[in-house]
């Protein structure tokens, strides 16, 4: 009855989640590599020409970015390698909009290069994977979704689980000579077994933008104070103008507290007197948000606090790694990409789900027809 009762539940969420499911994988399989193919596509945008000339100032860089719009900058973001342009985020048009235009500069000259193309693609598609361009509703519907995912693995698991540990190795190999039911059957079962870990990975990680209590619950947990805002800086609405800042007092101090770094992103203050944000990255960093945090202090100088991501607790690293450990940057490239692959097969699941559904209720309609041809011929 048990053993029913949780093959029942497996279908069912199967050919109904399931199609959700799809997209929500694929979507998240098309992000895994988001930041190389943009680089790969927008070479001639992100790339500039090294030159022997020093690279410009912040306040310079500033100075020159203002002559070509009159709109606030929020943020600078700067490369150390030599050959990567800057980017400068300026606030939305509209006064109250959260966000902000992306634009790349030469870091040397202060030439615009204009916009990253494929921008607007990937935004898209993360609007898929996370509400379904629907809203809130469509949000709610991806979080149903995902814990549906975390029955289905459990379910799957259990229908799975060979009765001998002797087993276990038919239990993880595809047969490649079976044909019809036994073949769909053997490829459903084997090779979500495989990717089992990782689709349970991908939902308790999942659901962390899915509710705002199991987000909270998470920290509770962890035990890490949870931050008051959470997403990258600069999403606020600006409705007042920005204070003028000494940029390159404060980029004197980080560059004498800081050897080397990849990337460094300084976030402007929003009001006077408020420090100067900067986050910024070693240059062999183990994942894409492996950020370091420096406040300075905006007039003076002086560093206010300076937290490393190499000395943060395991469960701080954690708490502030959710997308790599969803997306699996965190453990290294090789899981990004089996994590990948895991998610771009999700429609596999789906349909060799529903072709198993609709063999197993062609065959319940041929036996019923069969035993009522038999009762009647009995009478």
């Amino acid at each position: 009855m048990l053993r029913n009762f949780w093959f029942q539940l497996h279908w069912l969420l199967g050919i109904t989640a399931g199609t959700l499911l799809s997209v929500v994988g694929v979507t998240g399989g098309l992000l895994s590599f988001e930041h190389e193919l943009l680089h790969l596509i927008n070479a001639d945008v992100m790339n500039v020409v090294p030159r022997d000339t020093p690279r410009l100032t912040p306040d310079e860089l500033v100075a020159r970015v203002k002559t070509v719009s009159d709109r606030p900058v929020l943020s600078i973001s700067l490369a150390g390698e030599p050959d990567h342009a800057a980017t400068v985020i300026f606030a939305a048009d509209n006064p109250a909009a959260r966000g902000g235009e992306l634009v790349f500069f030469d870091p040397y000259t202060g030439e615009v290069l204009g916009k990253p193309r494929g921008k607007g693609f990937f935004s898209a598609v993360m609007g898929l994977h996370r509400w379904l361009l629907a809203g809130e509703a469509g949000k709610q519907l991806v979080g149903a979704s995902t814990v549906a995912l975390l029955v289905l693995s459990a379910s799957g698991l259990y229908l799975r689980w060979p009765r001998r540990f002797t087993d276990l190795r038919r239990w993880l190999t595809f047969h490649w000579s079976l044909t019809g039911r036994a073949f769909l059957w053997n490829l459903h079962s084997v090779i979500g077994t495989w990717m089992l870990p990782l689709y349970i990975l991908a939902s308790i990680t999942g659901l962390y933008w899915s509710y705002d209590w199991y987000r909270t619950g998470m920290f509770n947990l962890a035990g890490v104070e949870r931050p008051a805002r959470l997403g990258p800086p600069g999403r606020e609405p600006v409705t007042a103008p920005l204070p003028e800042v000494a940029l390159d007092t404060a980029w004197q101090a980080f560059n004498g507290a800081v050897p080397a770094y990849s990337t460094v992103r300084m976030q402007l203050p929003r009001r006077p007197g408020e420090p100067l944000s900067l986050s910024y990255m070693d240059p062999d960093a183990p994942h894409e948000r492996a950020f370091n945090q420096m406040r300075i202090e905006p007039t003076g100088g002086a560093v206010l606090e300076h937290r490393r991501y190499a000395d943060k607790s395991l469960n701080e690293k954690l708490m502030g790694s959710m997308l790599p450990l969803h997306s699996g940057s965190f453990f290294g490239t090789p899981v990004l990409i089996a994590m990948m692959l895991a998610s771009l097969a999700m429609p596999l699941f789906t349909i060799t789900g529903w072709m198993l559904y609709l063999d197993r209720r062609k065959r319940q309609t041929r036996n019923a027809k069969c035993q009522q041809a038999s009762a009647n011929s009995a009478v």
